[in-house]
């Protein structure tokens, strides 16, 4: 039970410094854009800004899922590569299907799935506010 909560514990903070680190270059990203983003025609560079916004989350998430299905892969829980990133999908999601579940003594590691699919889903929906209001600010040439 303790190596499960310590493991999934570890995968979780990858997990997170993987999201920081697109939320880094996402925002070196933004900064690099700012004389852009302040020039007519706005609107069509808030399009442009949630499409980067959108792709940053999903890679964020895709990457929290394959490092789930990588994990279970390597300790055997699944037949196929393919059942253990569906499984991880469906647990990061907080979806929890039932179709496919863990063996009884992993059990632990799929609630740490969904876990850290609920804290990551949390934190993409903090940076989407977060980014969309900044480059708000800078359109309307407004501190923070």
């Amino acid at each position: 039970m303790l190596s499960q909560l310590m493991l999934g514990s570890v995968i979780t903070l990858v997990s997170l410094v993987g999201a920081a680190m697109v939320w880094w270059v996402l925002n070196e990203v933004l900064l690099w854009m700012e004389p852009w983003l302040r020039r007519p025609p706005k609107p069509a560079k808030s399009f442009v800004v949630i499409f980067m916004v959108v792709l940053s989350t999903m890679t964020m998430m895709t990457m929290g899922v394959w490092l789930w299905a990588i994990v279970f892969a390597s300790m055997s829980v699944f037949g196929s590569m393919e059942e253990a990133v569906y499984y991880s999908l469906v647990a990061y999601t907080t979806l929890g299907l039932g179709d496919v579940v863990v063996p009884q003594d992993e059990r632990l590691l799929g609630g740490m799935t969904g876990a850290n699919g609920f804290l990551m889903f949390g934190l993409m929906t903090a940076m989407l506010t977060d980014t969309l209001r900044h480059v708000r600010r800078v359109q309307h040439n407004l501190r923070d």
